[in-house]
């Protein structure tokens, strides 16, 4: 077994291995952006595992944060995952982090965290001196089709109300620097980072609810794990709050992923009965932060 770099030109056989061993995350389709896309620390170092010719096993680390590790169900047990995971390690040690953590990568994630129905990956990491860390987060998914409370005409319905208010409810431009700038100086962490790439989609795939020429509120959708329809982020400036602006953003971000998707997954979420009140919830995800001392 080989482990090493691994490059662009090995996408391909990257995206075979992510399907046949992520059963519960649609990392093949993200393998690209979660392998070698760029995050707020920088770009990942990216590895393989080679059996012969075959490549088995592949990873991706940048700074503290493991993105993804799959090996192939078939290639199990033969110290594939071991070596690729001692590779993330030793990357993370060299670039000067003390602990590594796993997935929640802020700005560019495959998932807040292992998903607990993955018990052998689980087990596995705590056999090898991992351990959990925090509470477990929270996704839900939401019906975006045949879903009376996720219609254009809702949409329309609940921006008119916050007009009503003195409010515009809009879909951002592409390359709104100023909503960028507006977001770094109120919320800060990685929030601008997934904004910009959801800016760049055409349409982008970002509403605002502005006042007087200020930005009040934010929603976005395809910032991260591109073209999957995950929702998020999104944030509403204090002063604003209670004015039904979260909701008329989400259900306008949820209008645009329903073009291309049957469900709209929300991620690392905040408060669960906003999203059950506004557009219902199909299905919950629990994921298990482990985190490991270097």
């Amino acid at each position: 077994m080989l482990v090493g770099a691994l490059d662009r030109s090995r996408l391909a056989a990257a995206e075979r291995v992510l399907a046949a061993a992520c059963p519960y995350d649609r990392a093949a389709s993200v393998a690209d952006e979660k392998l070698f896309g760029d995050g707020p620390p920088g770009p990942p170092r990216a590895f393989g595992a080679w059996d012969g010719e075959a490549l088995v096993g592949v990873a991706a680390v940048a700074a503290d944060r493991i993105r993804v590790l799959a090996v192939d169900p078939a290639a199990r047990r033969r110290g594939a995952g071991g070596a690729l995971l001692d590779a993330c390690c030793a990357a993370a040690r060299a670039d000067g982090a003390t602990r590594l953590r796993t997935l929640d990568q802020p700005g560019n994630y495959l998932a807040p965290g292992i998903d607990e129905r993955n018990t052998e990956a689980i087990g596995w990491l705590e056999r090898r001196g991992w351990r959990r860390h925090g509470q477990p987060r929270l996704n839900v998914l939401v019906d975006v089709r045949d879903n009376p409370r996720v219609s254009a005409g809702r949409a329309a319905e609940l921006a008119e109300r916050a007009r009503g208010r003195g409010y515009e409810v809009r879909r951002a431009r592409p390359g709104e620097r100023e909503l960028l700038d507006a977001v770094a100086a109120e919320f800060g962490g990685a929030w601008p980072f997934e904004l910009a790439r959801a800016l760049g989609h055409e349409p982008a795939g970002v509403h605002v609810a502005c006042r007087d020429g200020a930005y009040c509120a934010f929603a976005a959708h395809d910032g991260n794990n591109r073209g999957l329809g995950w929702f998020g982020p999104t944030g509403t400036w204090p002063a604003h709050r209670g004015n039904g602006l979260g909701e008329a953003l989400l259900l306008a971000c949820l209008v645009d992923v329903a073009a291309a998707h049957t469900r709209c997954e929300v991620a690392w979420i905040g408060p669960r009965l906003f999203y059950e009140k506004a557009a219902g919830i199909s299905e919950d995800r629990r994921f298990a932060l482990l985190v490991r001392d270097l």
